[in-house]
């Protein structure tokens, strides 16, 4: 990377940091979205993370097509065209176990659930994905949901650094070259999963408190930097204390992400108990306290290295996207 390039790249990063609160009420809907789509769609988020450990690999196999035509279209629009001639990425069970950090037992059993949904083919000892004709449309769908998301993600990113590109061509540059793109989002999005399931150990934990945290950061105005709010995390006890609604009830969180009621009772009660949520004696809901943000389960650096994942996914978007950076 050159010297401009990683002026920028340290930009982005740092614009983030600097509007940090402002900048997780963007992102929390989009990635307790993201994760909801794969739970309801799968029924468990390590099944989805096989998923998308095939798809991302089937961008990988498509984007090597333009190694032997330069004008080989990666778009949206052709995607399964694209995915039905390119030489479907075979892997084995310890190949999708390694690279999806799942024990292999796991990754068998759940293999053999995504094979009866026909969403993963079994032959002889490799495993393909080749989903049916309804799953392809369902695809389609969620796709173009997660492409507007990111939309405004980036939009707001280029703005942020006085970049002018509007959003109607950063949506319509992401469905041009959707293969390029997606490869890079499925690659960040199997990151970010993996650094939070180290963390949490659990990704519908996960998925609760992106939930929780996405009420929370809609409730809260200020303007509040990352540094801010963990070196004050009492900061964000002034909503709570304003009589703002920032918590949120079990049956309210089953019916938004998919999990069960019972399930996210369990985990609810896990996450009091780690002191990253606290539930209300007469209404029994749930919020996010300020000792969520000085345990080592949700901490600074944690926070930061997410946010460079994503600076990261956005400065190659960005690169992509405008020819005068591209140029460099």
């Amino acid at each position: 990377m050159d010297n401009k390039s990683e002026l920028l790249a340290k930009q982005i990063k740092e614009k983030i940091l600097e509007n940090f609160f402002e900048y997780i009420r963007l992102f929390t809907p989009v990635q307790s979205s993201f994760l909801s789509s794969l739970h309801q769609r799968y029924q468990c988020l390590e099944s989805a993370n096989i998923v998308l450990y095939f798809e991302k690999k089937t961008h990988q196999a498509i984007l090597r097509q333009k190694n032997f035509d330069l004008n080989y279209d990666l778009s949206f629009k052709k995607f399964w065209q694209n995915h039905n001639v390119v030489e479907a990425p075979q892997s084995t069970i310890i190949d999708i176990a390694k690279n999806t950090n799942l024990p292999k037992e796991t990754t068998r059993r759940k293999i053999l659930e995504l094979t009866k949904q026909k969403i993963l083919v079994k032959k002889n000892r490799f495993t393909l994905w080749a989903p049916s004709e309804e799953y392809k449309k369902t695809y389609n769908d969620c796709a173009e949901l997660e492409i507007k998301q990111l939309t405004k993600l980036t939009k707001y990113i280029t703005d942020k650094i006085n970049l002018n590109i509007s959003s109607e061509s950063i949506l319509n540059k992401y469905k041009e070259k959707f293969s390029f793109y997606w490869f890079n989002y499925l690659n960040l999005q199997l990151r970010w999963m993996q650094l939070w399931k180290s963390q949490l150990h659990d990704l519908e934990i996960v998925l609760i408190f992106m939930q929780i945290a996405s009420l929370l950061s809609s409730r809260v105005k200020e303007k509040i930097s990352h540094n801010i709010l963990f070196s004050e995390p009492n900061i964000i006890n002034n909503p709570i204390t304003q009589n703002l609604n920032v918590s949120v009830s079990a049956t309210s969180l089953s019916d938004i992400t998919g999990i069960p009621r019972a399930t996210c009772i369990r985990k609810l009660n896990f996450m009091v108990a780690k002191k990253l949520l606290m539930q209300d004696g007469n209404s029994k809901r749930y919020y996010i306290i300020p000792e969520a943000l000085t345990k080592n389960l949700v901490s600074k650096d944690l926070t930061e290295k997410v946010t460079g994942l994503f600076s990261e996914f956005y400065f190659i978007s960005i690169k992509a996207m405008d020819s005068k950076i591209s140029n460099q």
